[in-house]
């Protein structure tokens, strides 16, 4: 192609005599020079090749120079530099040009070794900002990802521990508290040691995977945690005590029906979970420690079952 490899310029000029002048200047450099003699035809060629420097008349016969900018700048894709070339010289007439956002200006007539040496200083410029840009791209996708691995378990893609201390606090301060509540349900895997003893550590890590995903299913609004080993911390946000207790009991049903194959082998898992209701004097670690109760109130009376803390307070 005529445009690999190569700088992209754009004259924009009804003026074949400057037109004439501007492929004469930028002969010995190694770009590729498209011309439009109107704004029509300066829109259609920045759309199609999307110009590193575009050089803009200020008067042209179908539109003003300044009002052709602003149309370009919406065409532009590749975050061209911008010449304002004209026979106005006016103190004003280059502010606006400035204030628009041009990055030079330069009266006609032109000396050729002016024209070649401020375009070759715009292109180098673009170019160095052009690397600092993929920089940036390169470096925020890597900190995204960091970000991801931070708060992320590596074998659920649940989020993990680090979340609860990083952004759950804020998620659950962003909820809008009038007829609901934030409900915390800590949940455990009974028996996991018989499974892993049983049928191998990849079949209770397929498990794992299997049971994060029926608990992500039914929690797409709200937060599901890997607390560590077996255990998963769910945080409901804006729900009724009915609704809390509801999907807890769904996500119970769910992995208990669930089969687990893992090669010629099947079995199937039961959680037991234990329900608190968030209260904002308490703070997260106090309101975990009392869905733990709750957990383990529900291991000590039959496992794979729903319990609520403020029962297991009235039972105890």
């Amino acid at each position: 192609m005529e445009t690999e490899n190569k700088k992209i310029i754009l004259a924009v000029d009804d003026s074949l005599l400057i037109c004439k002048q501007i492929r004469a200047a930028l002969a010995d450099m190694p770009v590729f020079l498209c011309e439009a003699h109107s704004g029509r035809e300066a829109l259609e060629l920045a759309e199609q090749y999307q110009p590193d420097l575009i050089l803009l008349d200020v008067v042209l016969p179908d539109t003003d120079g300044y009002q052709l900018f602003r149309r370009l700048k919406e065409a532009d894709k590749n975050n061209a530099s911008i010449i304002f070339l004209t026979s106005k010289d006016k103190d004003e007439d280059v502010i606006r040009g400035f204030s628009m956002g041009a990055c030079d200006y330069i009266k006609k007539p032109f000396a050729k070794g002016e024209l070649q040496s401020r375009a070759q200083a715009h292109l180098q410029m673009k170019e160095q900002r052009d690397e600092l840009d993929r920089q940036n791209r390169e470096l925020r996708s890597n900190m995204e990802k960091l970000n991801y691995l931070a708060f992320r378990d590596g074998l659920t893609g649940l989020y993990n521990r680090r979340y609860v201390v990083g952004d759950l606090m804020d998620d659950i301060g962003r909820s809008n508290l009038e007829e609901t509540e934030n409900v915390l349900i800590l949940a455990d895997i009974d028996d996991f040691k018989n499974i892993n003893d049983t049928y191998g550590h990849e079949a209770g890590d397929l498990a794992l995977v299997c049971i994060a995903n029926i608990m992500e299913a039914n929690c797409r609004k709200h937060k599901v945690i890997r607390w560590g080993g077996e255990e998963f911390l769910i945080a409901l946000f804006n729900v009724t005590r009915e609704e809390a207790f509801g999907i807890s009991e769904r996500i119970r049903r769910e992995v208990e029906e669930f089969k687990v194959f893992s090669g010629e082998q099947e079995f199937s898992c039961t959680i037991t979970m234990g329900l608190h209701v968030y209260g904002n004097h308490e703070g997260i670690e106090e309101s975990v420690d009392k869905a733990d109760k709750a957990l383990y109130y529900g291991k000590r009376h039959g496992k794979n079952q729903s319990v609520w803390y403020e029962l297991t307070e009235q039972a105890e």
